[in-house]
């Protein structure tokens, strides 16, 4: 995304709009361009955008339990933990910490 100042009247308008930084960020990411200076989320914008999270909801919830074990800058393993060895693994690595 591109690094643009706020202005005090956005900021004003912002707040009276109910929008937060981070939807400003998000238009900016997945609204079609009207111009050089505006951008708006179309129906077809918001459809498509709400397809994107929905697969990485699937995934991340595909992926629940999965390890990664790293050594150095190499990947050693992958699998999937039961979910009491998972419980175990967390109490164990915040206790070496």
């Amino acid at each position: 995304m591109i690094a643009l100042a706020l202005t005090r009247h956005a900021e004003a308008r912002m707040r009276q709009r109910g929008l937060r930084d981070r939807d400003l960020a998000l238009v900016l990411d997945a609204a079609t361009p009207l111009a050089d200076d505006a951008w708006l989320v179309t129906d077809a914008d918001a459809d498509r955008e709400i397809v994107r999270r929905k697969r990485e909801i699937e995934q991340l919830q595909r992926l629940r339990g999965c390890k990664v074990v790293v050594s150095g800058d190499a990947i050693v393993t992958v699998c999937h933990m039961r979910p009491a060895a998972g419980r175990r693994a967390l109490r164990r690595g915040r206790e070496t910490r």
